[in-house]
């Protein structure tokens, strides 16, 4: 018996329309919960000729606790 089940809700985080750092996509996030008890994921972001940077996003939820959407904290990681 497994004692956990997978539901899917929905996508909290998507390419920002007009982010430059966006532009090719947002994929593979980490996720941690920070000493705030705030839920953070660091996602890749991929912009124009697969340039990429790790951004820093905080997990938005509604009142029944489910995560709705993030806000955009900037970029912790990026070539140099």
């Amino acid at each position: 018996m497994i004692p956990f089940q997978l539901q899917r809700i929905c996508t909290i985080m998507k390419p920002e329309e007009g982010n430059e750092f966006e532009v090719e996509g947002v994929l593979n996030p980490a996720v941690t919960r920070g000493p705030d008890e705030n839920l953070y994921i660091f996602p890749r972001m991929v912009a124009k000729n697969n340039y990429s940077r790790i951004g820093i996003a905080k997990v938005k939820f509604d009142a029944a606790g489910d995560p709705v959407g993030v806000e955009r904290l900037g970029v912790v990681l990026e070539p140099e």
